[in-house]
C-alpha cells in the first residue's frame, strides 16, 4: 500500500495550494497539498522534504502532522495520506517545478468554500492548519 505525504504551507492566514495538470490520472485540475509518494526505505519526514523541494522548490525546516486522512475514493488501496503544516522553510518564493501541476497560489479560508480540492477532507484539515497557524 503506497503511502502519501503532504505540505501546507502557511504564512499569514494563507496556505499554498497547487492545481493538479490536467493530464493527471488522480484528481486532474482539482486544488491539492504539495506532496506525494513515499519511496520505498524513506521515512515520512525525508519524503515530505524530498517532495516539496521537488515540487515548488521550498525545504521545510520545521512541520507538525495535522492528520492522517484515507482516499475515499480508493476503495482497494484505502492509502494513507499523512498531512503536515509547514510553518518554516527556506527556498524563497514557491515556484512550480516539473509538469506535475498547473499552478499554485496563496489561499485564505475565505477562498476554500469555492474551491475543488483533491479530496473532500482537505477543508477541515486546512481550515485547523489556517487556524494553529
Amino acid at each position: 500500500m503506497a503511502k502519501i505525504v503532504c505540505a501546507g504551507f502557511v504564512e499569514n492566514g494563507k496556505i499554498l495550494l497547487v492545481r493538479r495538470a490536467s493530464h493527471r490520472k488522480w484528481s486532474a485540475n482539482l486544488w491539492d497539498l504539495v506532496g506525494g509518494h513515499v519511496e520505498k526505505g524513506e521515512g515520512l519526514d525525508e519524503a515530505l522534504v524530498r517532495e516539496c523541494e521537488e515540487e515548488v522548490g521550498l525545504t521545510p525546516l520545521a512541520f507538525n502532522k495535522v492528520a492522517t486522512l484515507y482516499e475515499s475514493r480508493d476503495e482497494k488501496q484505502k492509502s494513507p495520506f499523512h498531512t503536515y503544516a509547514v510553518p518554516l522553510w527556506k527556498g524563497g518564493q514557491a515556484s512550480l517545478l516539473g509538469t506535475e501541476h498547473s499552478e499554485l497560489g496563496w489561499f485564505g479560508r475565505e477562498d476554500l468554500e469555492a474551491m475543488e480540492l483533491a479530496m473532500p477532507e482537505y477543508h477541515s484539515v486546512i481550515l485547523q492548519m489556517l487556524q494553529d497557524s
